[in-house]
């Protein structure tokens, strides 16, 4: 596996479209992308030995008691590498130590993702509790 190192930071606006893009999703508004970075509890992204954004992930959520993690996402040309369970990991890991004890983490995801999350200790809601969504 290469190196990948991983960093708190924000990606700049150009390289969250570009992420995006590169790992299946599609294009969002770019003004928006700045506001939505800057309301972020934690981001970590991953980068390569060449510095290149390879994948990322963040925390949003009331910074207390409820954390949701999103943008979990890489690079087609990095998948199946390791490279989102580290994210994911770290994500983890850092949240244990700002969180108070009891927080919820949540992640919503598409069945490919499950096991990854899984991995992680999440568990499948169904049928105690369902998740709902809705698109502005």
């Amino acid at each position: 596996m290469m190196n990948v190192r991983i960093t708190e930071e924000f990606p700049q606006n150009l390289e969250y479209m570009n992420l995006r893009v590169g790992a299946g999703l599609p294009e969002v508004e770019i003004y928006a992308i700045a506001t939505a970075l800057n309301r972020s509890v934690l981001s970590l992204l991953a980068r390569d030995d060449n510095d290149r954004l390879i994948g990322m992930g963040r925390v949003v959520g009331d910074g207390a008691f409820y954390f949701q993690l999103v943008d979990i996402m890489v690079a087609a040309s990095h998948l199946d590498q390791g490279v989102e369970e580290m994210i994911v990991s770290e994500l983890l890991s850092r949240l244990e130590k700002i969180a108070p004890s009891g927080a919820e983490v949540t992640v919503i995801t598409d069945v490919p993702g499950i096991k990854l999350y899984q991995h992680a200790g999440f568990k499948l809601l169904y049928p105690d509790r369902y998740g709902m969504a809705r698109s502005l």
